[in-house]
């Protein structure tokens, strides 16, 4: 949430953390947006959509096993770790 609406801070410190991970939030999206807005996905999706479908995907670490195992991707996110170049699994 960039919107900064909720502080709930006490110390210069906390506030100081705030502030540096809403600039890497802001970064980030910046990046997505970017990535997506050159494959023309904004006439067809929106950035809020794209984050929740990743929000499902999930890695397991078996201990014992090298490999970890992820779930299932759908069609959709398939599609959204082809666009962002990812190397999944």
């Amino acid at each position: 949430d960039l919107d900064m609406k909720r502080l709930r801070i006490h110390s210069s410190a906390a506030m100081d953390g705030r502030l540096f991970i809403q600039y890497i939030a802001l970064i980030l999206s910046s990046q997505i947006k970017n990535i997506m807005n050159e494959a023309g996905w904004f006439k067809s999706h929106n950035m809020q959509e794209v984050i929740d479908e990743m929000k499902s995907l999930r890695v397991v670490s078996v201990e014992g096993k090298r490999k970890p195992i992820y779930t299932t991707t759908t069609a959709f996110q398939r599609e959204i770790i082809e666009l962002f170049g990812l190397n999944i699994g």
